[in-house]
């Protein structure tokens, strides 16, 4: 057990290496001043490593925002999105539904309803006691199988969500495995898809649409003409063209980033959690 909480921190310490790498570039477009007042930790609570927890420096607590990632973790899709929600005062804890090694060699991993509910459960009550955070203004923005997630996470009495943003989540799956409860989330809801050689065609998440709306939930469906799945996964090499897990657990999607609409998307992302947040 000793090596496997090691392991586990290892992996977690890679990734806040990887991702401070990744910050670099977003750091340059603040002045120093602004970059200066970032605070980028990793979270943890009695278990051990929880996600990478980035706060503006602030003398009251500020909003947060649980960047939920896709099956394969971390791999720079929410960088926009954490930059602008950073520039908006919002703090961000960016979290990983499987562990996943370092280099990339582990085996895909076997979705599991209860244990990614239990991970955004632990992650939520972690943030929510951040000394720097508001833990009554906490929203959610999930990639993927991490939209799946944030979509099904039940609230507790008298607490929900800000608002959630899903993106490509697998719609048609996921309206299946959608069950409006009294724990069921009522906050608002974003839902961006791309309809080009997805699993998501539009049809499906009219559908989910349209079943938040039947569950009282005020949502809003953003569809991107000629957007793949996964658009906004940065590029990697000459040919940029991936494969990712189905969100909805069928085999892999084509993937073909489209670094304009990804930085529209996070944008849009960004202004639809503030907005929210602000509000409340």
């Amino acid at each position: 057990m000793r090596s496997f909480i090691l392991a586990w921190h290892l992996d977690w310490a890679r990734r806040v290496l990887r991702r401070s790498g990744l910050l670099v570039g977003a750091l340059f477009a603040f002045n120093a001043t602004a970059a200066s007042l970032l605070d980028t930790r990793l979270l943890l609570d009695a278990e051990g490593a929880v996600g990478l927890l980035t706060t503006p420096q602030s003398a009251a607590p500020v909003p947060a925002v649980m960047i939920v990632h896709d099956s394969l973790g971390i791999d720079g899709r929410a960088n926009g999105t954490v930059q602008q929600l950073h520039e908006a005062g919002i703090a961000t804890l960016e979290v990983e539904l499987y562990a996943v090694s370092a280099d990339g060699a582990d085996r895909p991993a076997v979705f599991d309803l209860q244990a990614e509910a239990a991970v955004l459960a632990r992650a939520r009550r972690a943030l929510a006691a951040a000394p720097a955070v508001n833990g009554a203004q906490l929203a959610a923005l999930g990639f993927g199988r991490g939209a799946h997630a944030v979509a099904l996470a039940p609230v507790e009495p008298g607490w929900d969500w800000a608002a959630r943003v899903l993106l490509y989540p697998a719609c048609a799956a996921l309206t299946l495995e959608l069950q409006a409860g009294p724990r069921a989330s009522r906050s608002p809801v974003l839902l961006l898809q791309g309809y080009e050689g997805t699993a998501d065609p539009p049809r499906d998440c009219l559908r989910l649409a349209s079943r938040f709306e039947d569950a009282g939930v005020p949502t809003r469906l953003i569809r991107y003409a000629g957007a793949t799945h996964a658009w906004d996964l940065p590029p990697i090499g000459a040919d940029p063209v991936s494969f990712q897990p189905d969100p909805g657990g069928s085999g892999t999607l084509r993937t073909v980033p489209w670094p304009e609409l990804a930085q529209m998307s996070a944008t849009q992302a960004a202004a639809f959690l503030a907005t929210a947040m602000a509000a409340r």
